[in-house]
């Protein structure tokens, strides 16, 4: 199971982990809320017509 772990652990960025655990629930809950708004952007953007030539 141990091989298993070391495998994934490489991939992890753990100064990113530690960096969302400083913030408080409410500072993450924020943050997703904002991630969510552009996503929904995006999506509304992708159904748009393009108007340039």
């Amino acid at each position: 199971m141990d091989d298993v772990i070391d495998a994934y652990k490489k991939d992890v960025d753990r100064t990113l982990l530690r960096e969302y655990l400083k913030m408080t629930v409410e500072q993450r809950f924020e943050r997703f809320l904002a991630l969510m708004k552009f996503l929904e952007e995006l999506s509304i953007a992708g159904k748009s017509p393009r108007t340039d030539a």
